[in-house]
């Protein structure tokens, strides 16, 4: 099987020596390397947006349309007439169509050849369909992505230049592309049949008394969410993942085959969380390994005791040096600038205007934010989005949801957050206190009848570009992959919004305005 994504060599590029014995020399660990792309990244990519979805809703429309009033491109629509369900898998089913379909997708467009508008550099996001809402626009979010993947990278050559790691070890530090959000519980754990070791697992790099005293404490409690809420996250949610075309090619392709391995074995998979969680776990199981090599380098070979190994590493270790590929530049969001869950994190955050001090303190005491306040005024990348229609938002004075703790202001709002009926109960009645509402047909109307031409962002001064893909020029309205018919054909908004049988048309709960349906002319 080939794997080439962000890179240009098949997976098994390794000719597996039998007689490795307690070292491996300079020949063996080039053979383990993950080749790198030869070619220079692209400066001109694409934005593309995904969302698992396979019905309409309100809450689904929601979703959609803060997006669109954001300036994010149209969305593509996976599993919409269910063909990744897996019906035996029950509600684990669905979940697991989420990653299936988003492979399925990203091969398409890949394969693509007669079309130049798609690139292994273009940057995908996958986010859940039916609770997540928009508050800031894309630029924002690619800053973000960008600025994690530094951070991250930053901690792993410190982490090797504390081992001592000589710059002519064979095999390079693993560089972040992909990122996901956290979660401050770590489930499904091994009970759950799926096992993502998280004890391989970084530490969370935030402050350790981030919480106070209680910073990664769990107290006894019959609350299965709050029990969670003074623990930093270091554990995956899926309900945002970002990464290059390429790169989440590879990773989703290593979970398609653990998909395919447990279903040989007759069990399941707990979720798409489980399953990409044991893919995270295996990759820092084998850069544990990778470390240990690295220290043991003398110019010519490396210590490779197998017996002192941990088990773990012993099966990781076998299956590298056999040619199977673990490193997939997975990382987390750790510092919730995203899209993070508000499961665990119920009251850590609320609506404020960033530059009232006044406002911020009174809701961070109530949050209960041990010290001075954490939030503290606008954010650059805030501050500096160049959107044409946003051009005039005075970004201090409108309520942006934001969280304490972190002190940031999140790109979305994950309505994650179950206990007490919090979940519905959030998604029927915030909706209001969104910045945008009041204005949210004129910005919708704006954005559908006028073709995407400006750049979404510029990274670096420029040296990075973002576009919408050249389909939002042909027609603005989200887009179904359906691997039976794969041609992203486009949608209307009443087979997005309006459920059969739900008596209030979308466009009144949408808008509250009482101005009627949706009408949009393209210019």
């Amino acid at each position: 099987m080939t794997f080439i994504g962000l890179f240009n060599q098949p997976l098994n590029h390794f000719s597996p020596n039998p007689n490795h014995g307690s070292f491996l020399s300079k020949e063996d660990l080039q053979g383990l390397a993950i080749p790198q792309k030869t070619s220079k990244p692209s400066s001109t990519r694409r934005l593309r947006l995904f969302m698992p979805a396979d019905s309409p809703h309100i809450n689904l429309c929601k979703t959609i349309m803060s997006a669109v009033a954001m300036g994010y491109p149209m969305p593509i629509l996976l599993n919409w007439k269910r063909e990744y369900n897996r019906p035996s898998w029950h509600f684990a089913g669905s979940h697991i169509a989420k990653l299936e379909s988003l492979l399925a997708a990203i091969q398409v467009l890949l394969d693509q050849t007669d079309n130049n508008d798609v690139s292994d550099d273009d940057i995908a996001v996958l986010v859940d369909a039916y609770d997540m809402w928009f508050q800031l626009p894309p630029s924002v979010l690619l800053e973000r992505y960008h600025q994690l993947n530094r951070e991250a990278d930053a901690r792993v050559q410190k982490q090797w230049a504390d081992l001592n790691i000589s710059a002519d070890f064979p095999i390079s530090p693993p560089r972040q592309d992909i990122i996901i959000t956290t979660a401050k519980d770590c489930f499904p754990d091994a009970y759950s049949g799926s096992d993502p070791r998280y004890e391989y697992w970084p530490e969370s790099p935030m402050p350790k008394d981030m919480y106070g005293d209680g910073t990664d404490k769990i107290p006894w409690s019959f609350d299965p969410a709050r029990k969670y809420k003074n623990i930093r996250p270091r554990c995956v949610n899926s309900g945002l993942i970002m990464g290059s075309m390429g790169g989440l090619r590879d990773a989703l392709q290593r979970s398609k085959e653990k998909i395919d391995a447990v279903v040989m074995k007759g069990r399941q998979l707990w979720s798409d969380q489980a399953l990409i969680g044991e893919v995270i776990g295996d990759q820092e199981i084998w850069r544990k390994w990778t470390r240990q090599l690295g220290s043991s380098w003398n110019g010519s070979l490396s210590l490779n005791n197998i017996d002192t190994l941990s088990h773990d590493i012993q099966k990781i270790a076998n299956a590298a040096l056999l040619g199977q590929r673990f490193e997939f530049g997975i990382g987390l969001d750790y510092n919730f600038t995203t899209a993070p869950p508000t499961c665990s994190s119920e009251e850590d955050g609320y609506f404020v205007h960033l530059l009232n001090e006044t406002n911020i303190i009174e809701e961070s005491k109530k949050a209960g934010v041990p010290g001075p306040i954490r939030t503290n005024g606008i954010p650059p990348e805030i501050r500096n989005t160049n959107d044409t229609l946003l051009s005039s938002t005075n970004w201090g004075s409108i309520p942006l949801y934001t969280d304490f703790f972190f002190g940031t202001t999140p790109i979305a709002i994950h309505h994650n957050a179950y206990i007490d009926g919090l979940k519905s109960s959030r998604l029927r009645e915030w909706w209001d206190k969104m910045w945008y509402h009041a204005q949210l047909r004129h910005l919708i109307t704006q954005r559908l009848q006028s073709p995407a031409s400006s750049p979404i962002a510029e990274i670096e001064r420029g040296k990075i570009v973002y576009t919408a893909p050249k389909e939002d020029i042909v027609s603005k309205k989200a887009r179904v992959f359906s691997p039976l018919e794969p041609n992203f054909a486009a949608v209307d908004w009443d087979a997005l919004c309006q459920k059969p049988g739900h008596g209030v048309p979308w466009h009144e709960e949408l808008f509250k305005d009482g101005k009627g349906p949706l009408e949009i002319t393209r210019e």
